[in-house]
């Protein structure tokens, strides 16, 4: 499909007479266009999008259209003002069109809602008719810090899932077992995801593809060792978010029980585990040498001593575009020996946020990593008050 440009430019409305002039949209629409040529308006989903930074709608409405090209859907896009001195309500209309591959026009709404000071208050109330009825409301809520006011609370009723991004924490973020935490108490309410748990699809299927072979299965129970590094950030001390995140995934998925977990450096922490008849010893340490944008995993290596020695690795690594290169490796002493390469597209949030819209329900994989994460940090803050 390829974008055309929007029927009608961006242009303000009444926020009560919202549905009233999306309808003279599409009417004002099927009147100029060619005879024959028909716009169809399509909507499969309501998608919520809540910001607090003004500056990030421009590129909201770019990701908007993005998904709009594969999941046709309403989207509303707020913008919320709470040092705003008097309460207001404002809003826009637009639409997102793409050619389909019959050469037709495919329209989705674009619903930008604008509040401050005191209206916010009564956010979800505005929002809320303006949802189509009768389908999936899927929320993305960009502002971590503000999960735990009320207009946010507010929302639950009308959603059916939640999308987070704890992209930009680190262990030492106060907000990341604030999250880590809120998720897990709320998660019978609605369902949650993080983008930085949809990051690490690849990695976790490429790390459960080394295990495929029926020989190579019987090495996950004698792992002892795993080191997992990422691009180093040296401006924000820390364990990136996403770095716990993939060792709550191997934690749960494996079965370890935590015994201890210390900070080495800002950037670097060891965990040590109990598992059967042996222990498990996780390093998270920084790469200074990388071409990766910091805090992006850049290797992950599972080693095992039984019944020989072992390493398998998956190493990820930038190329002259703006792909990836990941490559796998399996080498066994006197053994087998793999090696394997793919090239994969850097992960966009536009691309994040399309596949999400196609999730339903509560994940408990994330669920899982994520409180075996808390758990980590919580150990880690321990450590750090008592040295």
């Amino acid at each position: 499909m390829g974008i055309v440009e929007d029927i009608e430019r961006r242009r303000q409305v009444d926020v009560a007479a919202i549905e009233r002039e999306l309808t003279e949209l599409w009417k004002a629409a099927a009147h100029e266009g060619d005879a024959g040529a028909a716009v169809l308006r399509v909507c499969l989903l309501n998608l919520l999008v809540f910001t607090t930074d003004e500056s990030c709608i421009g590129e909201v409405s770019d990701i908007v259209a993005h998904i709009t090209a594969s999941a046709p859907c309403r989207a509303i896009i707020v913008h919320a003002n709470p040092a705003g001195n008097a309460p207001d309500a404002q809003a826009w209309i637009a639409s997102h069109c793409h050619l389909d591959d019959h050469r037709r026009q495919v329209c989705c709404e674009e619903i930008r809602v604008s509040v401050s000071g005191a209206a916010i208050k009564y956010l979800a109330r505005t929002v809320a008719p303006l949802i189509a009825p009768d389908l999936p409301v899927f929320l993305w809520w960009r502002d971590v810090q503000t999960l735990r006011e009320k207009y946010f609370g507010d929302f639950l009723p009308e959603v059916d899932r939640v999308i987070v991004d704890s992209r930009g924490l680190t262990h030492r973020d106060p907000l990341a077992s604030e999250l880590a935490a809120f998720v897990l108490e709320t998660r019978r309410r609605a369902a949650f995801s993080d983008l930085n748990w949809t990051r690490l699809t690849r990695w976790r299927d490429l790390i459960a593809g080394l295990f495929d072979a029926p020989d190579l299965t019987q090495y996950l129970s004698e792992i002892t060792r795993v080191s997992i590094t990422y691009a180093k950030d040296d401006e924000s001390p820390g364990l990136p978010m996403q770095t716990l995140l993939l060792a709550g995934f191997l934690i749960a998925q494996l079965d370890w029980k935590l015994k201890d977990a210390y900070a080495i450096t800002p950037h670097q922490a060891e965990l040590r585990f109990r598992a059967a008849r042996r222990r498990v010893t996780l390093t998270i340490e920084p790469q200074t040498d990388s071409r990766l944008p910091q805090r992006e995993l850049t290797a992950v290596t599972l080693s095992a001593e039984r019944p020989a020695p072992a390493l398998f690795q998956v190493v990820c690594q930038p190329t002259q575009g703006t792909d990836l290169l990941y490559t796998t490796t399996v080498n066994i002493t006197q053994g087998a020996r793999h090696h394997t390469t793919i090239t994969l597209p850097a992960l966009t949030d536009a691309r994040l946020m399309t596949r999400e819209v196609e999730i339903f329900g509560r994940s408990k994989p994330y669920e899982r990593a994520l409180r075996m994460a808390l758990d980590v940090i919580n150990e880690l803050k321990l450590d750090a008050q008592t040295t």
